[in-house]
């Protein structure tokens, strides 16, 4: 009984495209949703505009118990929670204020660590934050893993902000 009155983050895996529908009809229902998004710039041939678009395509978060989030499948537009092992995947606060902390972030980067360093950022709103140094398209990138929900994220870094561990 316990387990069904905590409240957990659990992800709601949608139809393409439908995530941003789905998540306002979320708070209008009055549950409590998150959707990370991430500001893009798309080049057309006339044009350029900036964009915001899901950091995890397809998935929503939502923070409810066990049995509320059952009541979820009547929305339109979702098709699963995300599992494994037959199990919901639960993601930690701790992981969705990471989540939070990459939207928007954007850094430059200087080439003098190695890729595949386990490194820690020393500077900036990060600090603290421990990760991977790869490369992505010519750049350095600070990456960190995600395991509840079995996802990567990444941004540009200048070497200056982050140290060999």
């Amino acid at each position: 009984m316990q387990a069904e009155l905590k409240s957990n983050w659990y992800i709601i895996y949608t139809f393409p495209n439908l995530e941003k529908r789905i998540y306002n009809e979320l708070v209008k229902k009055c549950i409590h949703a998150y959707l990370p998004m991430q500001r893009v710039i798309r080049q057309w041939s006339d044009r350029k505009k900036e964009l915001q678009i899901p950091l995890f395509p397809n998935y929503v978060f939502i923070n409810t118990t066990e049995k509320e989030r059952f009541k979820l499948f009547n929305i339109s537009g979702i098709l699963k929670f995300i599992s494994f092992e037959g199990k919901p995947a639960v993601v930690s606060e701790d992981e969705i204020l990471q989540i939070k902390q990459f939207e928007n972030t954007e850094f430059e980067v200087e080439p003098h660590l190695v890729q595949g360093d386990d490194v820690m950022i020393v500077k900036g709103p990060f600090t603290g934050m421990r990760g991977k140094l790869f490369s992505k398209r010519g750049k350095e990138r600070f990456g960190i893993r995600l395991n509840s929900i079995n996802q990567s994220l990444s941004l540009e870094i200048s070497t200056a902000n982050v140290r060999k561990v």
